[in-house]
């Protein structure tokens, strides 16, 4: 924090033309695209939504990319208790919990994109996912402080692909708030990157049925799966070989 109101008092004394922000990420983040998965389901491997991801995930190491996936059931996270809005201050990184948490948020902060997998429960996100995600605000409300330690920002940039089984409807829904609070951290989704499946398709009787009529719809659904992976790899490889900022760092606000 000290080092970054110093920062910010210089700029606006010399001006940001002169006092430029020049990140360089340690060596730990070079290397091929490092993808991490997080699977939201309260079924664990045997859901629907983990099988997605899996499948996203082996299409992605077929292009070059790492992968490392985190199951949000195995997991303990407390539910987040809103710091920031007793004082800006006070939502710190590492999070005050010691849960697993902080193992969550490192492991959010290393990778260089991202696949969300979640069943839709009444048109939302799971449980464990709306948790994380409220955890985030602690490395959301202290990414200066990570970008200047660690020489890139830790979620500003980064792409994602996100991933719905629906026993229903409500996946547009689920997926399109998901959408909307990682924009607002500064993740962003690639073209194609919102992608639900029916839970009817895993039925065999239906397949065979579906088969049998030689009714092709739903192909699309595999089809842009693996689409949307080797978008995810090849994107996320050119931003790390241009080094492209997202932030030129002209206005700097820890806590906004």
């Amino acid at each position: 924090m000290t080092r970054i109101f110093w920062f910010n008092l210089l700029r606006r004394l010399l001006g940001p033309e002169t006092v430029e922000v020049r990140l360089r990420p340690r060596e730990k983040f070079q290397g091929p695209a490092r993808i991490l998965g997080v699977s939201a389901s309260p079924r664990g491997a045997k859901s629907r939504s983990h099988k997605m991801l899996e499948g996203v995930l082996a299409h992605a190491r077929s292009f070059g990319a790492r992968t490392e996936t985190i199951m949000l059931y195995d997991k303990k996270m407390q539910p987040c208790e809103g710091c920031v809005s007793d004082d800006d201050r006070k939502c710190v990184f590492p999070c005050i919990h010691e849960d697993d948490t902080n193992e969550i948020l490192r492991a959010i902060i290393n990778a260089d994109a991202f696949v969300f997998a979640t069943p839709v429960h009444w048109a939302a996100p799971s449980a464990f996912l709306k948790i994380m995600m409220d955890k985030m605000t602690a490395i959301e409300e202290n990414h200066y402080e990570i970008a200047f330690r660690d020489g890139r920002e830790p979620l500003l940039g980064k792409p994602s692909i996100l991933l719905a089984s629906q026993e229903g409807d409500g996946a547009t829904m689920a997926l399109s708030w998901l959408a909307g609070e990682l924009r607002e951290m500064g993740i962003w989704v690639l073209p194609w990157g919102q992608i639900f499946r029916p839970a009817l398709l895993e039925k065999r009787i239906i397949r065979t049925g579906l088969l049998a009529i030689n009714e092709r719809k739903f192909e699309w659904i595999e089809n842009t799966l693996r689409a949307s992976a080797r978008n995810l790899v090849l994107i996320t490889e050119l931003l790390k070989k241009s080094g492209y900022q997202w932030d030129d760092y002209d206005t700097i606000e820890p806590n906004c």
